[in-house]
């Protein structure tokens, strides 16, 4: 098939010095032009206020029509355009160059290439002199969302305005996330389920029957921020029989890259804050002091035993790395604080605390007066280890400088550490060296269907101690695990058999579980809406449980809220998770700072 090749050179004038960018492509890819096409007829030394620019369009297609009175050109069959100076190519059925008006249009599979990003339509308008353009029905991806309307059109100051469509998101957006599965004491069940709430979220989290649909005046989106970039006005939730309006104007967050941190303005404080005492309760003031990092202030009002009254306040920084938050109670007239700093790729973290309950790996939370040292997580993989563990071989490498005080302790939690150690051994302080070796096995056999199934797997989690005061400890515990599923219960159910050698000299660290333990960790569906379930560590030799949780989840599927109450630690915790997915027809979508998009239109 022979092609027809036409050059055209459109010279534009403005006057008082004022250039028009003729690039047909500029606003639709929103990047500058990179090389500056001069027309040869111009004298850069005239003192003409009179300035044009060329830009050299190429016309190409099957067949390639002039009508010379009307100076229109007309190409057909599998027709392209290049937009030599923006390196720019429209491809459609049939491209039209209309010269006494200067503009194109073009029909049929439109299609527009531009560094490898692509936008496709149904026709496309172009306007030479004034550097519009408006495409119909046009497909576009914008960070994390698409866009399908009816029409889209440039507007002025690099704005872009669909009309008539709807926006859907790539994936579903995490509004908020809550407490939950993430705390748990670290039994194979709960890591599972700790792991599952960690991941990004996708549409198998998110409700297939949806029982409603959104819908909004007018959507605004900035391409110029990554947090707070898309405001929705007049939104409406329309379910079977009736609608209600949202706020009247909604900010949140689109965006791909995992490390932006994003909170609402207002959000609620509630439950346990750490060893302050109490049930506080309060709103929370959240701001992006950039993209990454969030500071937030909360104060709150307590309430404790017995119904006694307090207040207090928390003063949070949040980020992709970096984690510091203080907090004050008058119920005890006491400070707590926290700060971590993710080092070496996010596997090292230095952190001190103060009167706060820090993760202790499969030992559980603990909560020391001052706490300050160092935490690096690692594992070891191979092809052999791969075969036959759950993950490879977890290292655990602390050292840090420990300070303990009984006094900040629950009654429940200090009677249990007093059981494990004669009081008048304990120190004030020391330095403390740990490595905690952990493993988990791969099925040593599964039975069932993916409704009903078990499985058992082997667990071994062991600790390596050593103190400034010349003191060793060797905890070592292993046994089997069922991993259990019927129907809607889910369930990890544990053996631990115990070998503790040496002691530790520090009261908050002492081993409370016992040479022989059982462990339950399981949740129970009981619709789509409520799920209960729990923790329980029980010491056979005392014939006590010494670890109780109790959880709750409540809500639809993609919005459910939670509640988790520690009874060994007194900690009640709240929580939210939010997830968006559902697509929002609009009336109007417009696109601010357009020149700064990444892909799409």
């Amino acid at each position: 098939m022979k092609k027809y090749y036409l050059i055209l050179v459109i010279t534009v004038g403005l006057l008082f010095a004022l250039q028009a960018n003729a690039s047909i492509l500029k606003n639709p890819f929103h990047k500058q032009s990179k090389k500056t096409i001069k027309s040869s007829n111009l004298n850069s030394q005239s003192s003409d206020p009179l300035k044009a620019k060329a830009v050299y369009l190429e016309l190409e297609g099957d067949n390639v029509e002039y009508d010379h009175e009307s100076n229109v050109y007309i190409t057909s069959g599998m027709s392209t355009a290049h937009i030599v100076e923006q390196n720019a190519k429209l491809e459609a059925d049939e491209i039209t160059y209309y010269g006494g008006d200067q503009h194109v249009e073009a029909k049929g599979n439109v299609k527009i290439t531009r560094d490898n990003i692509v936008t496709s339509g149904e026709s496309f308008k172009f306007d030479v002199t004034s550097n519009k353009y408006l495409l119909t029905k046009p497909f576009t991806l914008i960070k994390g969302a698409v866009i399908k309307a009816r029409t889209v059109a440039s507007l002025p100051d690099s704005q872009i305005e669909y009309e008539h469509g709807r926006l859907k998101l790539e994936e579903p957006v995490r509004v908020a996330q809550g407490f939950g599965a993430r705390i748990h004491p670290r039994t194979f069940y709960s890591l599972q389920a700790s792991r599952a709430a960690r991941k990004a979220p996708g549409w198998d989290d998110v409700s297939k029957n949806v029982k409603y649909r959104v819908t909004a005046e007018k959507i605004v989106y900035d391409q110029s921020k990554a947090v707070n970039n898309l405001t929705v006005y007049g939104g409406r939730v329309h379910f079977q029989n009736f609608s209600l309006p949202a706020e009247p104007k909604f900010t949140t967050t689109v965006n791909s890259d995992p490390n932006v941190r994003t909170a609402p303005l207002i959000a609620p404080t509630l439950g346990t804050q750490g060893a302050l005492g109490g049930f506080a309760i309060g709103p929370a003031f959240n701001l992006n002091v950039t993209d990454y990092h969030i500071l937030s202030f909360s104060p709150f009002a307590q309430i404790g035993s017995g119904g006694s009254p307090g207040y207090g306040g928390m003063l949070g920084f949040y980020g992709p790395t970096t984690t510091l938050q203080l907090s004050y109670g008058s119920l005890k007239q006491r400070f707590i604080g926290q700060f971590r700093q993710k080092l070496f790729g996010n596997k090292t973290e230095f952190r001190t605390a103060y009167n706060y309950y820090l993760d202790e790996g499969f030992l559980g939370s603990t909560l020391a007066q001052i706490n300050v040292g160092l935490v690096d997580r690692r594992k070891w993989r191979n092809s052999f280890l791969n075969k036959v563990t759950e993950g490879g071989v977890n290292f655990r490498s602390a050292s840090s400088w420990v300070q303990s005080s009984p006094g900040i302790l629950p009654t429940k939690y200090k009677n249990f550490l007093n059981d494990a150690g004669n009081p008048k051994d304990f120190k004030n302080s020391a330095f403390k060296a740990e490595e905690q070796i952990t493993l988990i096995s791969k099925p040593v056999f599964k039975l069932g269907t993916e409704k009903y199934n078990t499985a058992l797997r082997f667990r071994t989690r062991n600790a390596f101690r050593a103190y400034s005061t010349g003191d060793f400890q060797g905890i070592f515990t292993g046994g089997p695990v069922l991993d259990n599923k019927l129907g809607p219960v889910s369930f990890g159910l544990g053996y631990d058999q115990g070998y503790v050698r040496g002691k530790s000299p520090l009261f908050y660290d002492q081993y409370i579980q016992g040479m022989q333990s059982v462990s339950l960790d399981g949740d129970v569906k009981l619709s789509e809406w409520i799920t209960l379930g729990g923790y329980g560590t029980y010491n056979l030799q005392v014939q006590e449980v010494i670890e109780r949780q109790v959880r709750a989840k409540v809500g639809p599927k993609d919005f459910k809220m939670l509640v988790n109450w520690d009874a060994l630690r007194q900690q009640t915790q709240f929580g939210l998770n939010f997830l968006f997915g559902q697509p929002v027809d609009f009336e109007k979508f417009v696109i601010l700072n357009s020149q700064n998009k990444s892909g799409g239109i």
